[in-house]
C-alpha cells in the first residue's frame, strides 16, 4: 500500500518563483500602461497645439477681412494682389492645419485604445500576481501543517502492551 506524499517544500519554492515572475510581469505591464498614458498625453498636447494654430489662423483671416473693408479699403486697388496672396496663404495654412488636426485626432483615439489595452493587461497581471501570492500563502500553510503533523507523530507517546 503506497501513500501519496506531497513535497510541500518544493511546492512552496515553486509558488514563490511563480509569484516573483508574476510580480515582474505586473511591473512590466504597469510600465507599459504608464508609457501608453504618456503617449496619450503627448498626442493630446499635440492636438491642442494644432487647435490653437487653427484658431490663430482663423483670427488672422478675420483680421485681414476686417482690414480690407476698413483701413485698407481706400488702397485696395494698389494692395489687391498682396491681400489676395496673403488670403491664399492663410487659406492654405488653415487647410493644412485642419488636415493635420484630423490626423492628430486619429492619433489620440489610437492612443486611447492603447491605454485601454495596456490597462487591461496590467489588471490581468495584477490578478495573476494576487493569485500567485495566494498560492504562496496556501503552500506555506500546507508546509506548516505538514511539519506540525510530523512533529505530533514524532512526539506521540508510545504505548507498550503489557502481557
Amino acid at each position: 500500500m503506497s501513500t501519496a506524499t506531497t513535497d510541500f517544500p518544493r511546492q512552496l519554492h515553486d509558488a514563490r518563483q511563480l509569484k516573483r515572475l508574476r510580480e515582474l510581469r505586473e511591473r512590466a505591464a504597469l510600465n507599459g500602461l504608464r508609457g501608453a498614458e504618456a503617449r496619450l498625453q503627448a498626442a493630446i498636447q499635440s492636438m491642442q497645439e494644432r487647435q490653437a494654430v487653427i484658431l490663430h489662423l482663423h483670427n488672422e483671416r478675420q483680421a485681414l477681412a476686417l482690414r480690407v473693408v476698413g483701413e485698407l479699403a481706400t488702397d485696395m486697388v494698389r494692395l489687391a494682389s498682396y491681400v489676395s496672396a496673403l488670403q491664399a496663404k492663410l487659406d492654405d495654412d488653415l487647410e493644412r492645419a485642419e488636415y493635420a488636426l484630423i490626423d492628430e485626432e486619429h492619433a489620440v483615439a489610437e492612443a486611447r485604445a492603447k491605454v485601454k489595452e495596456a490597462r487591461q493587461a496590467w489588471l490581468q497581471a495584477v490578478s495573476r500576481h494576487n493569485a500567485a501570492t495566494t498560492m504562496v500563502s496556501d503552500s506555506s500553510q500546507a508546509l506548516r501543517r505538514d511539519r506540525e503533523a510530523r512533529a505530533e507523530r514524532e512526539d506521540a507517546p508510545t504505548f507498550t502492551l503489557i502481557t
